[in-house]
């Protein structure tokens, strides 16, 4: 039989899955790219997103995206958050905030709020950050 019940006594003993440490979203959980992954092409989503493979192509999410350690992006990206320990290439833009770990290294042109650079992380290319808007701030036309 295709669909069935499961017998509970028998899910009573089943392991569960390894929890990724990205928090979900109230628009649905989390998608992952694999350390033995590579996609190229497009990918959308509501969700955040955990790239631990490669990435080549137009990310946009209205979730965060995390770049891990060995993870790799050449990509157009929108997103309300990018978290970069890996490598990076393209072009940002985040309506939150960015952030490069020790490990991050970013190639391109970025757009966002704020970012939060540490020690040890690499930035080439331009940066526009233009901090969230205030009553007291008015923007130039």
């Amino acid at each position: 039989m295709l669909f069935r019940r499961r017998d509970s006594k028998l899910d009573a003993g089943a392991a569960l899955p390894a929890a990724v440490d990205t928090p979900g979203s109230a628009a649905g959980g989390r998608t992952l790219v694999g350390r033995h992954t590579r996609i190229v092409g497009k990918i959308f989503g509501d969700g955040p997103v955990v790239v631990r493979g490669a990435v080549n192509g137009t990310i946009a999410l209205r979730g965060g995206l995390w770049v891990r350690s060995g993870g790799r992006i050449e990509a157009d990206v929108e997103a309300q958050s990018v978290d970069l320990e890996g490598n990076a290439r393209g072009k940002i833009s985040a309506t939150t905030r960015v952030s490069l770990s020790e490990t991050g290294e970013f190639e391109g042109e970025m757009d966002t709020p704020i970012l939060e650079v540490c020690p040890g992380s690499i930035v080439r290319g331009r940066a526009r950050v233009a901090g969230f808007p205030t009553r007291d701030r008015r923007t130039a036309h």
